[in-house]
């Protein structure tokens, strides 16, 4: 397996396994539940229409926690970071990685349109540089 260039060029061509999407109003309690559930550190807030609001993590929900607050009501809109970093369809591999990198990501959104349409892991990318099925771990 040649691993000096990606099996596939752009991350639209890549399968993503991160669904996750939360709404402004979803409770800390409910992301904690949903990130513990899926086995994800985070994803996308989102407004009605699918645009992107911001991004909220398992540290997010950490720092509520250590400000003593209470999960039931403080909301992703109240943690969220609003940093903006998105990508495309045709992001390269090489480029989702760099920024990930670059920025200390586990995800990046892709928008098409001004709607995020799915949320990439770093699992997903380093399947798609290697070319490596997702059912990898059954075999």
């Amino acid at each position: 397996m040649n691993q000096s260039q990606p099996h596939f060029m752009n991350v639209g061509a890549l399968i993503h396994t991160n669904s996750l999407r939360f709404r402004p109003e979803t409770t800390c309690m409910e992301i904690a539940i949903a990130l513990l559930s899926a086995h994800l550190s985070g994803g996308p807030v989102l407004d009605n229409a699918g645009k992107y609001l911001g991004f909220v993590s398992e540290v997010d929900v950490f720092k509520a926690l250590d400000h003593s607050k209470d999960l039931e009501t403080v909301t992703a809109q109240q943690i969220m970071s609003t940093e903006t970093y998105l990508i495309h369809n045709d992001t390269t591999i090489k480029e989702a990685i760099r920024l990930m990198n670059e920025k200390h990501l586990l995800n990046l959104c892709v928008e098409e349109n001004g709607v995020v349409t799915k949320t990439y892991t770093r699992h997903d990318l380093l399947r798609g540089y290697l070319g490596v099925d997702l059912g990898i771990d059954e075999e």
